[in-house]
């Protein structure tokens, strides 16, 4: 099976304080409900194409939230994918990773 999701914001307390207000007691409480939901849908081997902003957090926070999940992942990088220039964030997580117009083209094709 292969799934399509986007802006998860992994991380994002303003999302749940002030935008969205998504009624968890925090960021944390928030993430927690997003693995457990995120897992009892995904197989470990369905595929999961992420559509940007995944995280708001530096590279290994990100790290071990990815590390939690289900499926083979792919990443087309969005506007508040930050993590990506950190160093300390591990890309062998994702089978594939679209940082430029080419490789979202590429990647449709299939």
């Amino acid at each position: 099976m292969r799934y399509y999701i986007a802006d998860c914001h992994f991380f994002h307390r303003s999302l749940n304080e002030k935008m969205d207000q998504r009624g968890f007691a925090d960021a944390e409480e928030m993430n927690e409900y997003m693995i457990q939901k995120w897992n009892h849908k995904v197989r470990p081997r369905d595929e999961v194409v992420i559509l940007g902003d995944f995280s708001m957090e530096k590279g290994e926070k990100t790290n071990e939230i990815l590390r939690r999940l289900h499926g083979r992942l792919y990443l087309i990088e969005g506007n508040h994918d930050y993590y990506l220039k950190d160093s300390d964030f591990e890309r062998e997580r994702f089978v594939e990773l679209m940082q430029d117009e080419e490789d979202r083209n590429e990647f449709a094709d299939t």
